[in-house]
């Protein structure tokens, strides 16, 4: 176990429930996506804009908030993004329309970028060594614990009020919730470790050029692309599929995918042993994950009329595959080019495409449903795993100096 300082163990607290509460005004829509539809009488595919609306300026947002938080506060950055966050929440509940909840989620996903990259800029500044990776791999699961809790919340009050009460509600835990957490990181930005500037700045920078094309960064990037698009459209329509194709009312759906998030914990720790498996090698063990992907993908479009059981269990399976690849491409992999003296901007980047993928599997997702059926949504996972196992093939026997 390892040994923190009353300031660290308060600081990674004081993280978590930041991590945790920006999670809550993010995923709280997948359990109110189907009412929304209903409410406003539009097809999945016009629904479906929502999460597209969200990845697109949270991806981008994610470099602009890399260059901000090397020049202002940390918490400051956090608060703001915070409270943004629950703000744009808030509006839900008197919005008029279908496209003014795409302008207030939109803004959502701005505000939502400014708040890890802080996050990993206090980690940085505060933790060293083994204590820095034991404490970013705990935080890892607070995406976890804020699924668990915004698709209980939302998809109670969905059920019980009505939509617009699960985001007026979400929105005021993430405002409290944002303000005592910054209070505690109070003193989280007052000085950079000598050492850690000692190896930031050891290597120079390679030019970005060079990065792209002539490293393998393309290939993960591919990779990270397809991931995206697999993992969030299981994600944001995994309550409307399950409703669909197993004849059962939403809220039923709602009860049953929430296991899902308890089985992504699973398919992290899953891919933490793929990866001592492998001997270290992060591209082997990515090549594992997507594998299993399309393995499970399939045996979802064989079975998915076998019961709500099945169906669940292997949408779990699914999903926990993309979870347990997450933290090889987003920790794990920048790693490897410490040598180009990129390794913030590697990982921006990675992170960065895997939300251009989620952006494009809202509106995808929806069009495939309403055009073809579930069938095709399933068919669609196993071929962009098919082409990241493709992706990451060139990267494998590749190594960096």
């Amino acid at each position: 176990m390892e040994r923190y300082t009353p300031k660290q163990r308060r600081l990674l607290l004081a993280c978590s429930a930041a991590y945790t509460a920006a999670y809550i005004c993010r995923t709280n829509l997948t359990p109110a996506l189907g009412a929304i539809q209903a409410d406003f009488g539009v097809n999945a595919a016009s629904v479906g804009m929502l999460p597209t609306l969200f990845c697109i300026p949270y991806a981008a947002g994610q470099i602009a908030t890399g260059y901000l938080a090397d020049r202002f506060r940390a918490r400051n950055l956090i608060l703001i993004g915070l409270l943004g966050s629950a703000m744009m929440n808030m509006l839900f509940t008197v919005a008029p329309s279908l496209g003014v909840l795409m302008v207030l989620w939109c803004l959502n996903g701005a505000f939502q970028s400014m708040i890890w990259t802080p996050i990993v800029r206090i980690f940085a500044m505060n933790y060293e060594g083994e204590v820095r990776a034991h404490a970013l791999f705990l935080i890892s699961f607070t995406m976890i614990l804020g699924y668990l809790i915004a698709w209980s919340l939302s998809g109670a009050l969905t059920k019980g009020v009505g939509w617009r009460a699960a985001f007026g509600v979400s929105g005021a835990v993430t405002a409290i919730a944002g303000f005592l957490s910054c209070r505690a990181l109070r003193d989280s930005g007052d000085s950079v470790q000598q050492s850690e500037k000692g190896d930031a700045n050891a290597t120079k920078a390679m030019p970005i050029g060079q990065l792209l094309f002539k490293t393998d960064l393309i290939f993960v990037l591919l990779l990270c692309l397809f991931n995206g698009y697999v993992r969030d459209s299981i994600m944001n329509w995994a309550p409307k599929m399950l409703a669909d194709t197993q004849k059962i009312d939403l809220n039923g759906a709602l009860g049953v995918i929430l296991v899902i998030p308890i089985v992504n914990y699973l398919g992290i720790l899953f891919g933490k042993g793929v990866y001592r498996k492998q001997g270290g090698n992060v591209s082997k063990s990515m090549f594992t994950m997507v594998a299993l992907e399309v393995v499970f993908s399939l045996i979802l479009f064989k079975f998915f009329g076998a019961g709500t059981f099945i169906c669940a269990a292997l949408l779990a399976l699914c999903s926990a595959m993309a979870y347990g690849l997450n933290p090889l491409i987003t920790s794990l992999k920048p790693m490897e080019y410490m040598y180009t003296g990129r390794v913030a901007l590697v990982a921006g980047l990675l992170d960065a495409t895997i939300y251009v993928g989620s952006a494009f599997s809202g509106t995808f997702v929806g069009f495939l449903r309403d055009q073809i059926g579930w069938s095709a949504v399933f068919l669609s996972w196993a071929a962009f795993s098919t082409l990241s196992a493709l992706a990451i093939l060139p990267t494998i026997k590749k190594r960096h100096g």
